[in-house]
């Protein structure tokens, strides 16, 4: 599926670090000012719901919602009016909106907070979450049996509302894009595409094609790495969709290689290639993304 969405969900993150006892104060007025701020959160986490998963997430206020289960590959996602469960390449409607345990405002909303150990608790009849200095959530632990212990966390991320979006389709019309094969992606965008050899230990996970722009989609299931690429032939349409930002141009089996980011946080590569203009961005190492755009320009 378009997983990687995934975000990716979705995940280049900053670590959550805690500090020390005296620095912290539990001001609820600064802790709901904080929430306030936030229109978006990603990141990967542990997520104990009846099993133990490391999963990747995207939660866009107010109740847009991607969950990758990246370890047996399901996924969850909601775009405030409509959702799908996506497990094993097949994808089955959600009739009713997702619990979504990254929402910690629930809990903020009429909670008592007080200092403990390195972190600020806040809790009410929901359940508990801890907050770390910056007053962010690095735990959420629901009275319902739902805990989330959050690995890597960003904020406000310019990617992350069109990944649910891409993923979902026309909000409107409540329709589903699905992922497609690579052979299915090359006969609706009638072009070839340019295919990496190397995958850094990255399995395809799907393709989606839209207003002739091919997203392939390729992460590790026993990883937090993940990789997307995005071909078109239009290089200007392209960009746009990307928000590519150049930062220096690196030459690779003889084709100029712009260096930079892409959706404002992901390390991206961009060239154009038999007249196909690529961008492949994600969290893989910039080595290992090295090696996967030289195997794509073999000659």
């Amino acid at each position: 599926m378009r997983v990687a969405y995934i975000l990716p969900l979705i995940v280049l993150a900053v670590t959550i670090s805690g500090c020390s006892t005296s620095q912290l104060k539990a001001n609820m007025t600064q802790i709901k000012e904080v929430y306030s701020s936030i229109n978006s959160m990603s990141g990967t986490a542990i997520l104990k719901d009846g099993t133990n998963d490391t999963v990747m997430f995207t939660f866009v206020k107010p109740d847009k919602l991607l969950i990758w289960y990246s370890t047996r590959n399901e996924m969850i996602v909601y775009n405030g009016t409509a959702g799908i469960f996506v497990k094993g390449g097949k994808t089955e409607k959600i009739k009713e909106k997702p619990f979504n345990p990254f929402d910690y405002g629930k809990i903020i909303e009429n909670g008592k907070a007080y200092v403990s150990g390195n972190n600020i608790v806040v809790e009410n009849s929901l359940g508990k979450v801890w907050l770390n200095e910056k007053l962010l959530p690095v735990k959420i632990e629901w009275k319902r049996g739902v805990e989330v212990k959050i690995l890597k966390l960003s904020t406000n991320g310019q990617g992350d509302e069109k990944i649910i979006e891409d993923l979902m389709g026309n909000k409107k019309e409540e329709k589903v894009r699905k992922l497609v094969s690579i052979s299915e992606a090359e006969k609706l965008a009638k072009f070839s595409l340019i295919l990496p050899e190397y995958t850094a230990n990255c399995r395809f996970i799907g393709a989606i094609v839209s207003n002739g722009i091919v997203t392939l989609y390729y992460g590790n299931e026993n990883s937090k790495e993940l990789f997307t690429i995005v071909e078109a032939e239009n290089s200007s349409l392209l960009n746009e969709s990307c928000g590519m930002a150049v930062k220096s141009i690196e030459s690779v089996n003889g084709v100029n290689v712009k260096v930079g980011t892409a959706l404002g946080k992901w390390n991206a590569y961009s060239f154009r290639e038999n007249d196909v203009s690529v961008i492949i961005y994600g969290n893989v190492g910039n080595g290992e993304m090295i090696k996967i755009v030289e195997s794509m320009l073999k000659r």
